[in-house]
């Protein structure tokens, strides 16, 4: 999992972030009709933000890796 594609990292952010808002978007709309969609809201919001998280991790680790393995620039 650490040594996955950028593109895929980039791609499960994307993901996880569209669902963050959607449960975003329950919680403010549907909460209030029912408890339990209020926690489904919020389970939808969670679920959502470990999955960009997921990916924001993999972007991370690609670029830091990046920033590890450039060569120092050469002495004058």
């Amino acid at each position: 999992m650490l040594t996955q594609d950028i593109h895929q990292s980039w791609q499960r952010f994307k993901i996880g972030l569209s669902i963050f808002v959607v449960g975003i978007l329950l919680l403010f709309t549907l909460s209030e009709r029912h408890i339990a969609l209020h926690y489904l809201s919020l389970v939808v919001l969670f679920i959502g933000f470990a999955i960009a998280m997921l990916g924001y991790w993999g972007i991370f680790i690609q670029r830091f890796s990046f920033l590890k393995n450039k060569k120092p620039p050469p002495k004058l």
